[in-house]
């Protein structure tokens, strides 16, 4: 009891210094719990999204895949399959297949449409030549043998002469068909994308970035395009790739496959830039032909560590124009352009850097040493001095009277020693005069 007594009475005696020992407490506090968010910024920096409108001098096109639909022959499917057999998906169609005869390279091939087969002579351009298109041909299980169409150069007006311009043209007449084996109506599937994303048909059924447009035989359609273009900023939670070769599509794509590789233990045709065996029996082909059909068919993805690109261009399109086309022959006309130069650009950039961090650790020390917290202090002084005025003058009244005792007591006490000093020295000056 006796100390807390003590502390008690020390508080009452100087409540001032306490508050200012609770405040500087407080406020250290504080300012460690700024510090800690200022290097935490500073080491992860939170990201901004800045969006606005650019008037470009040129405009880039996107890319066009143009996929025919059936994407196989069928006379030669049925021969190689000895009965019917409108698309290799059916694992019936692998029963009677020679592979000790016919490698599966030369199979799909021969069973796919060609350039020729696809688009009409030399009717298919970009700003009315075909010499500023790159075609690309690729080869998908679903779809067949796609063709991609990139652009060479930037176009410097926007009309429907200066874009895409292609004449597709199809075996199938559908006015005169009868073929109950077709699923679908026969035309063409027509993608449009970012030209640096290589063309996948496992990323189309789900993916943002592609737009998807069906045309029919006999129809000529306008497409408009609009464009977008996101910068994304690479940060230690998401990491992106600025490689100009690099595609996130690709990426997926071959992480798929390498999955479905080893679980079939072998490999098709349109599987490319995978280091393993192509399947070279029926079992193992239509073991691969399951697998492959699960994965399309489902909507879950595959967990690959693909990290996306730091820069992206996503195209919307709308149908300007769409109309039938009579012709007398299985063909169809598609336009696409641009029909204006306005391109919506969104970008991310680090919204904290050593400038803003530099203003907050200032700040915080400002905070702590800084004349508001001694204001604060003579605030809660005067406070303390309000509430407790009662009490710390009845204290101050005691410890007066106790120094005042205390006074006389050492006051008693000196006079007491004088005159016992003074006895003393005449004692001593008598006994002296007696011996003289």
């Amino acid at each position: 009891m006796g100390y807390w007594r003590e502390l008690w009475a020390w508080i009452l005696r100087d409540p001032g210094k306490i508050i200012r020992y609770i405040v500087l407490f407080v406020c250290s506090i504080i300012v460690i719990v700024q510090l800690t968010e200022c290097f935490s910024k500073l080491y992860d920096p939170p990201i901004s999204t800045h969006s606005y409108y650019n008037l470009n001098d040129t405009m880039e096109m996107p890319a066009v895949t143009i996929c025919r639909d059936p994407p196989y022959k069928e006379t030669v499917m049925n021969k190689l399959s000895n009965g019917v057999c409108p698309h290799p998906k059916y694992v019936t169609c692998w029963s009677a297949y020679p592979f000790n005869e016919l490698e599966l390279d030369e199979f799909f091939q021969n069973s796919t449409f060609d350039l020729e087969e696809t688009f009409l002579g030399e009717q298919y351009g970009l700003n009315g030549f075909k010499e500023n298109l790159q075609i690309e041909s690729s080869l998908h299980f679903n779809l067949g043998r796609c063709f991609t169409l990139k652009p060479k150069v930037e176009l410097t007006r926007t009309t429907r002469s200066t874009g895409y311009s292609l004449m597709l043209t199809h075996h199938v007449d559908p006015s005169a068909t009868t073929d109950m084996t077709l699923e679908n109506n026969p035309g063409w599937h027509v993608y449009i994308h970012d030209y640096r994303h290589e063309f996948t048909e496992l990323n189309v059924k789900g993916a943002a970035r592609i737009e998807y447009i069906f045309a029919e035989i006999n129809e000529e359609i306008e497409i408009k395009l609009h464009s977008q273009q996101f910068s994304n900023t690479e940060s230690r939670d998401t990491p992106c790739s600025s490689i100009p070769s690099y595609s996130d599509m690709k990426c997926a794509e071959l992480c798929v496959f390498e999955e479905l590789a080893a679980t079939a233990n072998c490999t098709g045709p349109w599987m490319r830039d995978i280091p393993q065996n192509p399947c070279n029996s029926s079992k193992t082909m239509r073991n691969l032909v399951k697998e492959y059909g699960i994965y399309y068919a489902s909507d879950d993805d595959v967990e690959c560590n693909c990290i996306q690109r730091c820069d992206t261009r996503i195209y919307s399109t709308y149908v300007q124009n769409r109309k039938t086309m009579s012709l007398g022959a299985s063909y169809t006309q598609i336009w696409i352009y641009y029909t204006t130069k306005l391109v919506s650009m969104i970008e991310e950039s680090p919204s904290y850097d050593a400038t803003q961090f530099i203003a907050d650790i200032g700040g915080s020390l400002g905070f702590l040493l800084g004349l508001s917290v001694l204001g604060l202090i003579g605030i809660l002084e005067h406070m303390a001095l309000f509430f407790c005025g009662g009490i710390i003058k009845k204290q101050l009244k005691h410890e007066k009277q106790l120094q005042d005792e205390a006074e006389r007591r050492s006051q008693n006490s000196h006079a007491t020693d004088t005159t016992v000093d003074i006895a003393t020295i005449t004692k001593q000056q008598n006994e002296l005069y007696m011996k003289n």
